[in-house]
Parts: structure tokens; C-alpha cells; sequence
């Protein structure tokens, strides 16, 4: 197979998340901690403000992407009475979430433990104890506290989502790959969780198995360019050329200055034999990457098949110029 740019950043195998991942998951880990937070201040009877909901710009979009509040605060299956948390009256909660707030971590973790030793059947206890070891790099033991909330409520996604960034900070790719899996499944109409999970296929190199989630996550952002763009390069490079146009043109469209997202097209276009289109894709390419050797490489080529010969010369020279890619710069971030 010919050389691409790839559109992630991490080494391929080596971890799970890329740092676009990285960014969507803690992105929700944030919206999601925020939300719990404030359901529970409103049954406190004290207000957070606003600055712990405005840790990311993208806030408002996720916001809407969580489970109702009752599902994140009452967990108990429908066939079970319905007893509220008595973890919610205690007054353990009121410290754990007076000292989150004001963004004491140990304090946090120290009475989160206390709550979730206290009521080990509370799964908002052991999520807060969870997140607050997670703050403190404690990632055995914010896996645990996950995993004791996940054997309380197995289908919270986010939680799920939670113990994969966990096992991931801990180097247990395999783990948190299932458990990201897991998320994705419990949330089909999430476009950021199935996103994610497309990332990290294309991360561990196994693009195939990206394409499935990408395509959901396409469908469900249809404005997103990295989801088109990375769509698109997964079916580029599992032979599928001409599926693959129509989402590169579309992440070409919706953000016309990222750069891979041209080679990738111009690649496309010269499988379909589309020339004079590759060279306008692949000119694009080499304006935004201009230290890109395979773009130039590509170019030269596209040059050369429509007869641009002296064009096609000056292009090669510039990518012999640039030399051989170093090991894994042609992992592009994206």
C-alpha cells in the first residue's frame, strides 16, 4: 500500500487515544462530572455558578449529549423499589462536592472514599470518589471506584467511558478499547463516543474496524470535518477511492484549511483517474503542508499525468529535498 498522511498524532499501538480523543473524552468526562455535580447541588440546595460548566467552549453541544438527570443521579433498575441514594442526604456529599468545586482534589477524594465506604451501594458516591482519584492520577483506584459504579449501573455509557480513559492513563490499551467499545454501544446515538472509538481504530491501525463507528459518527455530526475527513481516509485506504470522495470533499468543505484532508482527496481522485482534480487537491495539500514530503511526492505524480512534466520535475526535486519521512511523521495529527 503507498504511503499516506495519516490523520492521527500518537504512535500507531502504542496508545489508544489520539489527542483528538483525548480532547472529546475529557471534553464529556468534564460535561459529565459538571452535570452529576449540579444534580446534586440541586438536591443540596446550593448552586456551583458557572465557572466548572465553562472548562471548554464545546460545553453547550456535549450538554445535550447527556442521559437525562434522573439517570444520572437515580441508578436503580425499574424493577427495583425506588429508594432514593441515601448517599444523597449525607453530609459527606455536601463536603466532597463543596471541595470539587473548589477544585481540592484530595480533600474531594477524602471524603468521596468516606461517602462510597459509607454507602457501597451508591453508585453516585463511587463515580465521584472515581473521578476525584482520577484528578489525582490514583488510576487503580478511580478504575476501581468505575467499576464498582459499572457493577451498580452497567449501562451508563459515560461511566463506561470514565473506566476507558482510566485503563488508557494506565497503558492497558486492550481494556480501555473494550470499555470505550462498550460506551459506544450504550450511546448508538452519540456521535462524539462512536467518533471517538473511529479515532482510536485509526490510532492502533486497525482502519477497518474504524469505519463502522465513523460512519455512524458521520451521520450523526454531519457538520464535523474531522469526522468526514477521517471517514473518508479509512475508506481511501481500504481500497474504497470513490465511497471515499464524497466525505473528504465534504470535510475539504467544512474546513478547506486542514491540510491532510486535501492529500487524502487528491490521492482519491488520482485512483479514479480524476488528474486535473488531483492536482488542484494536491496543490492545496502542499500550500497548507509545505514540509510534507508525500504531498509533493503525490503532486509530482498528479503533474506527471497530465503531461505537466517541467511542474512534475520541480515537485519531485522539492520532496527529494525534504527527504524520507522520519519514523511516524507521516502520522499526522489532525
Amino acid at each position: 500500500m503507498e504511503p499516506f498522511l495519516l490523520a492521527v498524532g500518537a504512535e500507531a499501538g502504542k496508545n489508544l487515544f489520539t489527542w483528538i480523543s483525548c480532547h472529546v473524552l475529557f471534553t464529556l468526562r468534564a460535561v459529565k462530572l459538571a452535570i452529576r455535580l449540579l444534580q446534586v447541588c440541586c438536591v443540596l440546595g446550593f448552586s456551583l455558578g458557572t465557572s466548572f460548566a465553562a472548562e471548554d467552549a464545546s460545553i453547550d453541544r456535549l450538554l445535550k449529549k447527556l442521559p437525562p438527570p434522573e439517570k444520572l443521579i437515580k441508578r436503580s433498575p425499574p424493577q427495583a423499589s425506588q429508594r432514593p441514594d441515601p448517599a444523597l442526604k449525607d453530609p459527606l456529599l455536601t463536603y466532597t462536592v463543596t471541595a470539587a468545586m473548589m477544585r481540592n482534589w484530595s480533600q474531594a477524594r477524602f471524603y468521596s472514599l468516606k461517602l462510597s465506604e459509607k454507602y457501597p451501594h451508591s453508585g453516585v458516591a463511587a463515580i465521584l470518589w472515581g473521578n476525584c482519584a482520577y484528578h489525582l492520577r490514583y488510576y487503580a483506584e478511580a478504575a476501581g471506584a468505575f467499576r464498582k459504579a459499572l457493577a451498580l449501573a452497567p449501562r451508563d455509557a459515560y461511566t463506561w467511558m470514565d473506566l476507558a480513559i482510566t485503563e488508557n492513563a494506565m497503558g492497558h490499551v486492550g481494556a480501555a478499547l473494550n470499555a470505550m467499545v462498550k460506551a459506544a454501544q450504550l450511546s448508538p446515538n452519540d456521535g462524539d463516543l462512536a467518533a471517538v472509538l473511529g479515532f482510536s481504530y485509526i490510532n492502533l491501525n486497525r482502519i477497518p474496524q474504524a469505519i463502522p463507528p465513523l460512519q455512524r459518527a458521520a451521520k450523526l455530526l454531519p457538520q464535523d470535518y474531522l469526522v468526514q475527513s477521517q471517514l473518508g481516509y479509512c475508506l481511501l485506504v481500504t481500497g474504497q477511492s470513490h465511497a471515499a470522495i464524497g466525505y473528504l470533499q465534504k470535510g475539504a468543505t467544512l474546513n478547506s484549511r486542514y491540510g491532510p484532508v486535501w492529500e487524502h482527496l487528491g490521492v482519491a481522485y488520482k485512483k479514479q483517474g480524476r488528474s486535473r482534480d488531483a492536482v488542484s487537491a494536491l496543490e492545496n495539500a502542499t500550500r497548507l503542508l509545505p514540509s510534507s514530503s508525500l504531498a509533493w511526492r503525490h503532486l509530482a505524480e498528479a503533474y506527471q499525468a497530465t503531461g505537466r512534466s517541467a511542474e512534475a520535475r520541480r515537485a519531485a526535486a522539492r520532496a527529494q529535498k525534504l527527504g524520507p519521512a522520519a519514523p511516524g511523521a507521516n502520522k499526522k495529527k489532525a
